[in-house]
């Protein structure tokens, strides 16, 4: 599948997938319509304009010369293959204003939804009814607002759009864990505290400030992970974001073939999929995280410890180094609750199950929501985040036995790791597939600075 080069345009589409908030957009969007309508005309005198076009037009390409075959690990590359002209693409301004709009509009919902159970939720149990409605009414508020933000905002970029869900994603299981009293100790110290810590992208830290040297050590960070991230893109936009070509392997709900699932091709583009998640994320988590440790004062958590390289287990994998900012708000707001109610186990499965939910959330409002994505269906995350919990309940199980014991003692740490990966990487298609179909990753490039054949 040929990459798609990235576009400004909005394209208007039948809404045949959206949700019913029609009423609720048009009133909070007409007066944003009239000022985008009073302004356009003088978009491109402004400085933000002027400073896209100059980036526009300069020429930053580079002529590679012809060369001979190349043969490496058993791979060959054509000669003249990558030969041709190069040229350095920056990032789209305008996209990124866009998105810096999103986030602060989405900050101030975040901070009004705090105030509101920090004065009404957090202070008392009683009057069960009324404490019930009101948290079940922020919770519809929750669902429904990142709908209203995209029509009032008017982006199809779906980059963007993964970008300002994740604050209400956050947003919703740190109402829940409010409603059961599991809010992180001295996040709910102080009014101001309380709403720093619900509406901020990131886990902070409240006991640990952050000091000159660490900001310095997380700037540097941003700025590796960013490195990592342009590269990724660079390398893999020719090909599609599919580096070993078009695979065979099926839907969730298709027949699992061990042979399509197993074919290395099929484990290669996983991996790279995966791995650009990886990176993705974590450049996403230290950026924010920065800016938080920047104007809080407070340290935060990291929450991307290179998984697919390092991870020990599967537990170590998606409790300990897979985006543990979603892991520790599922922790307090599906694991613990379910955990007064029910065994380990099934705590753990209410975990998952609410993972895959609200991926499938993430799904509809991204790709679905007043936008045509061919190929793109919901129910897949939901079906690979089932399967990965299948994987931890078998781990629990035969952690304790000493073949297991014995074999994590000779085996190398990297083939643990490899092994850790593979029991998820046939199926990580199920989690990446709406991704690839809904061209997510085309949209992401105009986030970033990356290399491109001309």
């Amino acid at each position: 599948m040929a990459a798609e080069t990235p576009t400004n345009n909005v394209i208007t589409l039948p809404d045949l997938q959206s949700v019913n908030v029609s009423g609720i957009s048009e009133i909070l969007s007409s007066p944003f319509s009239l000022f985008q309508s009073s302004c356009s005309a003088s978009m491109h005198r402004t400085l933000v304009g002027q400073l896209q076009d100059t980036i526009s037009s300069l020429d930053l390409s580079v002529n590679i010369p012809g060369h001979p075959e190349i043969r490496i690990l058993g791979y060959s590359i054509e000669a003249n293959a990558l030969s041709g002209k190069y040229a350095l693409v920056l990032p789209d301004i305008q996209v990124s204003i866009e998105m810096t709009v999103g986030l602060t509009i989405s900050i101030a919902i975040g901070v009004v939804l705090a105030a509101i159970l920090y004065c009404f939720i957090l202070p008392t149990r009683k009057r069960p009814i009324l404490r019930t409605l009101l948290i079940g009414s922020i919770m519809c508020v929750v669902s429904i607002m990142p709908y209203v933000l995209f029509d009032v905002l008017g982006t199809q970029n779906t980059a963007v759009r993964f970008s300002l869900m994740a604050p209400f994603v956050l947003y919703l299981f740190r109402t829940i864990e409010a409603a059961f009293g599991f809010v992180p100790k001295s996040a709910d110290a102080s009014f101001s505290l309380y709403c720093v810590y619900f509406a901020s992208p990131a886990e902070i830290l409240f006991e640990k400030t952050s000091s000159r040297q660490e900001m310095i050590h997380s700037a540097i960070c941003v700025i590796k992970c960013a490195t990592v991230i342009s590269l990724l893109c660079s390398m893999l936009s020719p090909s599609g974001y599919t580096p070993f070509g078009a695979t065979e392997a099926g839907e969730f709900y298709e027949p699992i073939t061990v042979k399509d699932y197993l074919n290395p091709r099929h484990l290669g583009n996983c991996f790279a999929i995966a791995f650009f998640f990886q990176s993705g994320l974590a450049l996403g988590n230290s950026a924010m995280g920065n800016i938080v440790s920047l104007v809080t004062g407070f340290k935060v958590l990291e929450t991307m410890k290179n998984p697919m390289l390092e991870a020990t287990s599967p537990s170590d994998f998606w409790g300990k180094r897979w985006n543990v900012l979603v892991h520790v708000v599922l922790k307090r707001g599906v694991y613990k609750p379910s955990r007064k109610y029910s065994s380990a186990l099934i705590a753990s499965l209410a975990v998952f199950i609410a993972s895959g939910l609200f991926h499938e959330w993430l799904v509809h409002a991204v790709f679905l929501y007043n936008r045509q994505s061919e190929g793109v269906i919901l129910g897949s995350n939901t079906a690979f985040f089932v399967w990965n919990f299948v994987v931890i309940a078998c781990e629990r199980m035969l952690v304790a036995t000493k073949g297991v014991q014995s074999l994590r003692k000779v085996l190398p740490r990297f083939m643990v790791t490899v092994l850790i990966i593979m029991s998820s990487l046939p199926f990580a298609h199920w989690f990446g597939g709406p991704y690839l179909k809904g061209n997510f990753f085309s949209d992401y490039e105009t986030f970033v600075p990356m290399i491109r054949k001309i």
